[in-house]
């Protein structure tokens, strides 16, 4: 499903050549992490645990979780496979090795390979998904203010993200709008170096003194849905060695998401 292909690096590494950043797109950026919580509160947040479903009338094509170790790099990827079969990864996003498991049963290295490039992926872009506003101000981001514009009766600073030689997709460009009320980001509209282009709303919820994306909603009705996510500050280390361990499940909010 090629709806899912946002692939930026969402831990850039420091380019050679300053980033190009105009100064009130800054602006909005600081006052938009602000609102976010701050990034005292982001950087002190350890673990982040989420889903990824894609689909329609709470019908999921996609179905994956994250738990993600925020300071070490450690990983925890779940997701379905055809014929009812689940599978594990227990690996580092920094290092992008570990183990893959299927039904429990470990994958020798040769058929770990793929997989493992295949979560890490997912991470990229799932949790760009869940967290793109924290990352406006990361090596590598381009920022353009493109003025105020008007969109169902609500006014927003509108801000243009490129990117420098870094991720897996630098060629993707993002036109995010700031509520000049909320100075949240609730929508944004998006041209990927593959030519495709999106446009999606976004409505956030709070967890421990941060706020995260739950869902994005599409004019065609299609729905991106992060679960209930979650920032903690500690959690059962079993999660990433143990592949008997599931993250617990991470249902839509039955209640309308918090946007703030």
């Amino acid at each position: 499903m090629r709806i899912l292909a946002l692939a930026l690096a969402f831990a850039a590494a420091p380019l050679s050549a300053a980033e190009q950043r105009d100064p009130q797109a800054v602006a909005v950026a600081e006052e938009m992490m602000e609102a976010l919580g701050g990034q005292d509160a982001w950087n002190n947040t350890r673990f982040i645990r989420f889903a990824f479903r894609v689909g329609q009338n709470g019908e999921w094509q996609v179905d994956r979780r994250h738990l993600w170790d925020k300071w070490d790099g450690r990983y925890r990827f779940e997701q379905p496979l055809p014929e009812g079969k689940r599978q594990i990864v227990l690996f580092n996003v920094n290092t992008r090795e570990g183990q893959v498991y299927v039904d429990g049963q470990q994958l020798d290295a040769e058929a770990a390979k793929e997989p493992l490039d295949g979560a890490y992926r997912a991470f990229i872009n799932d949790m760009y998904w869940l967290a793109m506003p924290w990352k406006w101000l990361d090596p590598g981001v381009n920022l353009a203010y493109l003025g105020e514009r008007q969109r169902s009766g609500e006014s927003f600073d509108v801000v243009q993200l490129s990117f420098g030689s870094v991720g897996l997709t630098p060629g993707d460009t993002y036109d995010a709008y700031v509520s000049k009320d909320s100075r949240l980001m609730t929508y944004w509209e998006y041209k990927l170096q593959s030519d495709r282009t999106g446009a999606w709303d976004w409505e956030y919820v709070e967890t421990n003194g941060i706020k995260l994306a739950q869902t994005h909603t599409n004019e065609e009705g299609r729905e991106i849905n992060m679960g209930s996510p979650e920032a903690m500050t500690e959690v059962d280390e079993a999660y990433f060695t143990d592949p008997a361990m599931s993250i617990v499940p991470s249902a839509p909010a039955s209640s309308e998401p918090q946007q703030q």
